[in-house]
């Protein structure tokens, strides 16, 4: 039987990085990572196999990334755990010293009349079922999408520009219904709409149509659309399959019972990504936000401590910073919505900023930019950001998160020392940070003024 000082169970973002961070903190230790998936797939680039990428092999998480290390990587599943040893579904036993457990997640599948008809599928990490879900929809013409969210609308999107006729159907009131604000959604619908795509929010699918093979939907309202392909987007929960087999502590819906640490109740196994429980960065709170960046995140931070404290940072929580483009408007978003705020009973203001990102506005690829900060009004920190704009919301949003995570002032972002170029930035004058910010602070002072 083989021995490892470290195996990671699962090859996805979370484990990968993991491997990575642990092979430079401990050079010295002998790391094997386990995953049943004959090829590992990038998960955010899983909507753009439908028309911006050649083919799902152009999206394929290179396997060099984990064995350049000198790491082990073992193509297989595992099974069940006594002591210290792994049974693997060949027959392979494996023991190790310290376990990370990073298995992801599984789309949900609603109870949905017909859901299991032949041409439904939903959003999987899997080659071979992607490769099979891209050949198929080649053949169809009306494709409905169940869930409005960020992945709905990337693959509408994705899609449309196949010459498809895309529906998506939203349950709630607007799209992007649990990350952005309304006036975020209604762009992201005018944007799809003005694209030829059909959106439906407020309603949800009853059944779906045909004997065998799905031929259309039929809504609450008893609306029936046609369609020979549907793609159902409605969230994912945490797979905790295996963590339960092994005697850990789950919650069914939030994932893997840890600890600042990503500990679990077992001193020697960890448990990292989508399959660990989240807590909102906010509240402390379970979280159920599920994303690419925080998986890797607790990657890095378990690979640096697995056998002693090297990095003393806990795991502060789930701040939710998310980035989409839709058509040719970039979305962004970091922390609260007001409307978040507002549930959780904050005392808050709001500032805006309308502006250009490039300077003059005349410029070659300049696009309007729309910025919405949340600031709480009695200690003036900033508590979330969203944006709409050009390819520079992206790294925006991002800078945004630095602002949370580090309780940046409404004050301390208007004495910001920024650099700017007509052909890269908005222009110094009108930078929507800094003007965001001013417009919360006047807002402040009318508010005292009452």
């Amino acid at each position: 039987m083989q021995k490892y000082d470290v195996i990671i169970i699962g090859g996805g973002a979370a484990g990968v990085t993991c491997a990575l961070s642990a092979h430079t903190i401990y050079p010295d230790k002998t790391i094997a990572l386990i995953r049943k998936e004959k090829v590992a797939l990038i998960p955010c680039g899983i909507p753009y196999i439908i028309h911006s990428l050649n083919s799902v092999e152009e999206n394929i998480l290179p396997d060099e990334l984990v064995t350049k290390t000198g790491a082990d990587l073992i193509i297989d599943e595992v099974i069940e755990k006594e002591g210290k040893t792994l049974k693997l579904k060949s027959g392979k036993e494996v023991g190790y010293d310290k376990l990370v457990i990073a298995t992801g997640s599984v789309p949900l599948l609603p109870p949905i009349q017909g859901i299991t008809k032949e041409g439904i599928f939903s959003v999987k990490k899997d080659y071979e079922y992607l490769s099979h879900m891209r050949k198929y929809a080649e053949k169809c013409q009306d494709i409905v999408i169940i869930g409005g969210g960020y992945i709905g609308v990337e693959m509408a999107d994705e899609f449309i520009k196949n010459g498809k006729k895309v529906t998506i159907i939203e349950m709630l009131d607007r799209l992007l219904p649990t990350t952005m604000d309304r006036e975020f959604g209604n762009k992201a619908q005018e944007i799809l709409e003005s694209q030829g795509i059909e959106v439906i929010v407020g309603h949800r699918v009853n059944a779906i149509q045909g004997d065998k093979k799905v031929t259309g939907v039929v809504l609450d309202n008893e609306k029936e659309i046609k369609a020979d392909m549907v793609l159902v987007s409605a969230g994912a929960r945490p797979n905790v399959t295996l963590a339960s087999g092994f005697g850990l502590a789950v919650h069914p819906r939030n994932g893997i019972w840890v600890n600042e640490y990503l500990r679990t109740f077992d001193k020697d196994i960890f448990a990292i990504g989508d399959c660990a429980a989240k807590y909102d960065f906010f509240t402390g709170n379970f979280s159920n936000i599920m994303l690419a960046s925080t998986a890797m995140a607790e990657g890095r931070l378990v690979g640096s401590n697995l056998f002693e404290i090297k990095v003393m940072r806990k795991f502060i929580g789930v701040l939710g910073s998310f980035s989409t483009k839709i058509g040719n408007t970039a979305f962004g978003t970091s922390g609260l919505t007001e409307e978040k705020a507002k549930e959780m009973n904050m005392d808050y203001i709001v500032g805006t900023a309308t502006t250009t990102d490039r300077h003059p506005g005349k410029l070659p690829g300049a696009s309007k930019l729309f910025l919405k900060l949340t600031f709480s009004r009695y200690s003036h920190t900033l508590l979330g950001a969203q944006i709409y704009g050009g390819d520079s919301v992206g790294e925006m949003v991002n800078m945004f998160s630095v602002m949370i995570l580090n309780k940046m002032t409404d004050m301390d972002i208007d004495n910001l020392q920024i650099g700017t170029h007509p052909l890269l930035s908005a222009s110094p004058i009108a930078y929507p940070a800094i003007n965001a910010s001013v417009d919360a602070i006047k807002k402040w002072y009318e508010y005292r003024k009452k």
